[in-house]
């Protein structure tokens, strides 16, 4: 058998709904001798005259009888292929997967878990954490998108700038001599708690220090942020680290937050995800709910200039 496509499905669809030839000619916005050799066209298909002419008017045979769901079927799959997709986030149980810090689960995976349960209580969630590998996961489709600071990711990345963060310094409820105030000379005095491997946020400190001319005694390294709380509050050590997270472990823990003695300058925490989502609808409804949770600014989305990935906070 030929290829059949969708106008001769439209044809046979709608001599059945009018009875009548010329009528389904004008509802199609055809002649009827361009009706007249579809419908030809359609008998020669299936070897059977599928309509007949009779005093109430075109009447289908058994055979048209028989195809008839099968063609109804055939239109309405081909009209919901061609309808533009949509995203209902009541009824959904999709799986989202965010690539993110160890400060970002501190500071941002709650209000974000907080929030899809509300609007989209079936959604999942799986957490990757940001590294080399995540522009490769996001163009692969492996993970969603991405929050934080990746200044370095080739073509075909959209960004959109969430907040920016600056820097505060943390020291213990009881530190035997830091109390209300925090002093150059007491930055470099006492020992400081890094985060190894340098993150972003970590190599912004450790610039700023060089061009303030100073040097920190890191006295213990984490490999990441989640203990680093009960670490100041129970040693003499303070800490350097993002505002937000400063202000979650002082609450947490009862820690003194002071402004840094020296410039550090801030850096912007933003959503990253790759063009073959850009389009996707619940794609598109899951950043839009990351921007109404934490851009503080009415910057939009662009593009990211051609640079390679590298590890962020």
């Amino acid at each position: 058998m030929e290829n059949i496509d969708t106008k001769l499905l439209r044809v046979f669809d709608e001599i059945r709904r009018t009875g009548s030839v010329s009528a389904a000619a004008e509802r199609m916005g055809m002649s009827q001798s361009t009706m007249s050799f579809f419908l030809a066209k359609l008998r020669g298909l299936f070897d059977d005259p599928l309509f007949v002419r009779t005093t109430s008017g075109m009447e289908p045979t058994a055979r048209a009888l028989e195809l008839e769901g099968r063609v109804a079927a055939a239109l309405a799959a081909v009209q919901a292929l061609l309808e533009p997709p949509v995203f209902l986030p009541a009824a959904s149980d999709r799986v989202f997967r965010l690539c993110m810090t160890d400060i970002s689960h501190i500071v941002l995976l709650p209000r974000i878990v907080n929030r899809l349960r509300d609007a989209a209580p079936a959604v999942r969630i799986e957490i990757f954490r940001i590294g080399p590998d995540t522009p490769a996961r996001m163009e692969s489709g492996e993970a969603d998108l991405s929050i934080g600071f990746m200044p370095q990711l080739d073509a075909g990345f959209y960004r959109q700038r969430l907040f920016e963060q600056d820097f505060v310094c943390v020291a213990g409820p009881r530190h035997p001599r830091i109390r209300r105030t925090f002093t150059r000379a007491d930055f470099a005095r006492e020992g400081h708690v890094d985060v190894s491997p340098s993150t972003t946020s970590q190599l912004i400190v450790e610039q700023a220090i060089r061009r303030a001319g100073l040097e920190r005694q890191v006295v213990l390294r984490l490999p990441s942020y989640l203990g680093l709380a009960a670490i100041i509050a129970q040693t003499d050590f303070v800490a350097t680290v993002p505002s937000l997270l400063g202000g979650i472990v002082a609450r947490q823990e009862g820690l003194r937050v002071h402004p840094p003695p020296i410039p550090i300058e801030r850096y912007a925490v933003n959503q990253y995800w790759h063009a073959r989502l850009h389009r996707d609808p619940g794609h598109a409804w899951l950043r839009q709910t990351l921007a109404e949770l934490f851009m503080d600014t009415g910057v939009g989305v662009s593009p990211p200039r051609r640079r390679s990935s590298r590890r962020a906070d």
